[in-house]
């Protein structure tokens, strides 16, 4: 599947155009502006392909020529249709029998127009108008998914057969059963394409952010009861390897440390416990720019069209990372099944941990919505205790700042934090 552009929007303008021209039977006069359009990707065709100063529809003036003829942009409106639809007599048999006479759904130039176009009236029946009488469409492949559900599916599946089927031997195709691979949609993606298809995704949607140094990353530890408050890097770092642990996590499977934090300081204290309890929240601060995958949807991606000149991965791409984005930040309740429902996170994070590359260096962590905290934003940072400056000579990511640390009394009724008292340092 293809993220990238391959045209220029004037050759894309064109072709459009010419692949739209036969549907045009008609012509008007009158030419219309990309505002009156309320369409990003029919805006900047109009701009493309303008051919005057002045807009027949809202009536405004323009220095230059930024009005479009109703015939291009209804030729370009109708050639970008027809990357998803067709005339039935190229893809559908015929049915006597149904109201519209084929066997399966098809609209009319009204339809097809009113289900895309969310311009004012007028202007889509300028558009309407000039189209065909007779001519009818459909899906052009009935049997695919538009891209609005096609990397969706594609996730699902995978989700479906590294919790199920296989989580370690899964980059053979032939290894998958039917049902997983065995599809007529030339543009399925199989469980063992997926990850460098996520890759490609986070490229394309400009995911990667650089956390500076001054920032201030807060992890807590939740402290048991007679224990003594965590203090030092060594409490409040990622936990040391051992064969007991660390236990699997959202992001890390068990034993393989990950420093979990957050990016504000209430968040941390909402994540540590679900009961009463005493939380010790430290500080640290990269010591170099870190580079990150951030799927806090801070950001949303823009979204992309059947008007814009995008490939039909980049149209379905908003969508797909936003419902990727929630499963990933799924709660999963404590019930022994953290180790299914967070196993596909887990290989997502070894991916992004261990190949993937953007502009050949590797990430060093993923941000992440909180789901128990409205706005906090988490953090996953692929750090173990030799990252960490004092616990080991080599220690070059993270410096704790033990000077900044905080300790909490915290009350949580049905598993929600409802408040924290702190602790002054001379009490403890």
């Amino acid at each position: 599947m293809n993220f990238g552009d391959e045209l220029s929007w004037a050759d894309w303008a064109d072709a459009m155009v010419s692949q739209g021209q036969s549907d045009v039977s008609g012509s008007d006069p009158r030419h219309v502006c990309g505002t009156c359009l309320a369409d990003e990707g029919l805006a900047e065709a109009a701009a493309t392909l303008a051919g005057a100063r002045q807009c027949d529809f809202c009536g405004r003036r323009f220095r230059s020529e930024r009005a479009v003829s109703i015939d291009l942009i209804a030729a370009y409106i109708m050639g970008c249709i027809a990357q998803d639809y067709d005339i039935p007599e190229n893809v559908l048999f015929l049915d006597p029998e149904s109201d519209n006479g084929w066997a399966g759904m098809t609209w009319d130039k009204w339809e097809i127009v009113q289900d895309h176009l969310s311009t004012e009236w007028e202007v889509a029946e300028a558009v309407s108008s000039i189209l065909d009488d007779d001519r009818q469409w459909c899906e052009r492949n009935p049997g695919q998914w538009l891209p609005s559900r096609q990397l969706g599916e594609a996730w699902e599946s995978f989700s479906r057969y590294v919790k199920h089927s296989s989580r370690f031997m899964f980059l053979r195709e032939d290894e998958q059963p039917r049902g997983y691979h065995d599809r007529q949609d030339d543009d399925f993606v199989p469980a063992t394409a997926m990850l460098d298809l996520l890759g490609d995704a986070v490229r394309s949607a400009g995911l990667i952010r650089t956390l500076g140094t001054g920032t201030r990353i807060y992890r807590a530890r939740a402290v048991g009861e007679g224990q003594p408050w965590h203090r030092s890097a060594a409490d409040l770092g990622p936990p040391p390897e051992s064969d007991n642990g660390p236990p699997a996590g959202r992001m890390n499977a068990a034993g393989i440390a990950i420093f979990y934090g957050a990016l504000d300081p209430e968040t941390p204290l909402h994540e540590a416990l679900q009961s009463n309890g005493r939380v010790a929240m430290g500080v640290f601060s990269p010591l170099r720019p870190l580079r990150l995958l951030d799927l806090s949807g801070q950001a949303p991606l823009p979204y992309v069209g059947i008007f814009h000149n995008a490939t039909r991965g980049q149209r379905g791409l908003a969508q797909f990372m936003s419902a990727f984005i929630d499963d990933i930040a799924r709660i999963s309740a404590r019930d022994g099944r953290e180790h299914i429902d967070y196993v596909p996170a887990q290989i997502v994070t070894e991916y992004f941990r261990r190949v993937f590359r953007i502009d050949d260096a590797a990430l060093d962590g993923i941000i992440y919505p909180s789901t128990r905290s409205a706005q906090g934003r988490n953090i996953a940072l692929f750090v173990q205790r030799d990252d960490i400056q004092g616990l080991s000579r080599w220690g070059e990511t993270l410096r704790f700042r033990p000077r900044l640390s905080s300790f909490f009394n915290v009350t949580a009724v049905d598993g929600v934090v409802q408040g924290w008292d702190e602790v002054a340092r001379s009490s403890l």
